[in-house]
């Protein structure tokens, strides 16, 4: 058994870099969003109190980084997490090319999303593969990205073609955990493929639905590199997210201080939607455990 004070060693390195890597800047920037911080010009650098914050909730275009962001996370967590437990489903009866087939869907997931960016940013093109299909079938050809009605659209479908195998991996490897033995005996008590998948397959693999669906709303809030290199947060400000807002408000006009409100609204956002979704599914396997 070990000490107290050995436990306290072991912990120590992670203790010093969790506190010089994350405690300290997170720190740091709740302490600049109540100041007027310029990193080039210290001498600028005073006190704002809540000036930032009366800012940022004043300008229409944070609240409309808002909503799409919000829109993005509803509009990509659930199918992604619905689409994914269905590819894991059907890799899970592929037989000899199981193998193959996991890794070619996970193949995407490993690729740099600036790239996969590229990619469907010449897809959706005017003269793009998407246009030429959907001219072979008589319909008219359609501005994807530079369209305020279909950018954000454009954009979220292709993060969920680019998260598909990555969730689905985490599924695949839950369903090949589940007991053969709770199978045979639901069907001996005359149960069918639906009742197989409700009383046996999803109980049992829900705390990988947890995790998905929280790790995938982390990320969706914190949509970034598709804006940037697909739209710029354009047209009219149709894909404009919070933290690409944020990045303008850091980088571009130099308000380091309204940069940081904007970071801790989606680190509380990011939290409360994360303790719903817990508090959501665990009343659900209350009621059907």
């Amino acid at each position: 058994m070990m000490t107290t004070r050995e436990r306290l060693i072991f912990l120590l390195p992670w203790a010093l870099s969790f506190a010089l890597f994350s405690a300290y800047p997170i720190l740091f920037s709740l302490g600049t969003s109540f100041t007027q911080y310029n990193p080039f010009r210290g001498g600028l650098t005073g006190w704002a109190g809540l000036d930032n914050y009366r800012q940022v909730f004043s300008d229409p275009l944070f609240w409309k980084s808002l909503k799409n962001t919000v829109l993005f996370v509803v509009g990509t967590v659930p199918p992604t997490a619905v689409l994914s437990l269905g590819l894991a489903l059907l890799l899970d009866r592929a037989g000899r090319l199981k193998g193959l087939l996991r890794t070619g869907y996970f193949i995407p997931s490993v690729v740099s999303l600036a790239v996969i960016s590229l990619v469907f940013k010449y897809v959706y093109a005017k003269q793009g593969p998407l246009n030429l299909l959907a001219g072979l079938f008589g319909s008219a050809g359609r501005e994807w990205l530079l369209d305020p009605r279909y950018a954000l659209a454009s954009i979220m479908v292709m993060d969920i073609w680019e998260s598909l195998g990555y969730y689905a991996i985490f599924y695949l490897a839950a369903l090949q955990t589940v007991p053969r033995e709770l199978y045979d005996a639901a069907k001996v008590d005359g149960a069918g493929p639906r009742d197989l998948f409700r009383s046996v397959t999803l109980p049992w693999i829900r705390p990988v639905v947890v995790f998905v669906v929280v790790v995938n709303t982390i990320r969706a809030f914190q949509v970034f590199v598709e804006v940037v290199i697909m739209t710029r947060g354009g047209p009219l400000g149709s894909t404009q997210t919070l933290v690409y807002y944020m990045y303008e408000k850091a980088f571009l006009y130099v308000k380091i201080g309204q940069a940081s409100v904007v970071a801790f609204v989606v680190f509380v956002l990011i939290m409360l939607f994360a303790l719903v979704q817990i508090g959501m599914l665990r009343r659900l396997r209350a009621s059907t455990g």
